[in-house]
């Protein structure tokens, strides 16, 4: 057993956009004043499946991931203007009645579910997902795929304790699908539903696993 590494994973910054945010209409200033700016982390990871891996492990993690209906959602890619950035998390609220909105430039967005899965593309046939796991069943499967210790709680689950393909799969779907980098040690319950979904090939809904990381 030897660890995944971010290298390995082949998490990175995209030098081409799939897709571009269209240029503010007004100044910087004028949109947030940058004493008003916070510090934001690496983001907008995604797969460069065309790179060569010298980890054979990498390739069988992305083999597993193009059977799935929401692989799209590992490749994509979009540059943002900073000034956006900051004015979501300037603007971020959450309303009881209407969810969470922001603003970008003079528009108020409403964010939901379904915002997310058009933008990764991702599968909102509602009537056929398999139901969300519970935690015993979570804790079942991680036990399954031959983790060293019998885990008895979600909150024991390491990913660095994972069998290397599991861990590549777990490093995976965590940096790409939920932008987080420190807390993926110790993946929550959406990203473990995730994993199970990948490695038993089943129909659940990938967006609201993902929509549950968010909020």
């Amino acid at each position: 057993m030897y660890a995944v590494t971010m290298a390995d994973a082949n998490i990175n910054a995209p030098e081409v956009p799939v897709a571009a945010a269209s240029p503010p209409t007004r100044s910087d200033e004028q949109i947030l004043p940058r004493n008003k700016w916070v510090p934001v982390g690496k983001s907008n990871c995604f797969l460069d499946v065309e790179r060569t891996q010298a980890n054979p492990i990498f390739k069988i993690a992305v083999d597993i991931l193009k059977n799935t209906n929401f692989f799209k959602a590992f490749t994509a890619s979009s540059i943002i203007p900073s000034i956006y950035i900051q004015q979501f998390w300037d603007t971020i609220r959450f309303d009881k009645d209407k969810g969470y909105n922001c603003q970008l430039d003079e528009q108020r967005l409403y964010l939901t579910k379904s915002t997310l899965s058009d933008a990764l593309q991702l599968p909102q046939d509602n009537n056929n997902f398999t139901s969300p796991l519970n935690a015993n069943t979570i804790i079942s499967f991680v036990n399954e795929l031959g983790y060293p210790n019998v885990v008895r709680t979600l909150s024991g689950v390491m990913t660095n304790d994972m069998y290397q393909q599991w861990r590549a799969l777990a490093t995976i779907i965590n940096l790409c699908l939920t932008g987080k980098t420190s807390p993926f040690k110790r993946p929550r319950a959406p990203v473990l539903q995730i994993l199970w979904g990948v490695v038993n090939k089943a129909n659940i809904d990938y967006a609201e696993r993902i929509w549950k990381e968010f909020t």
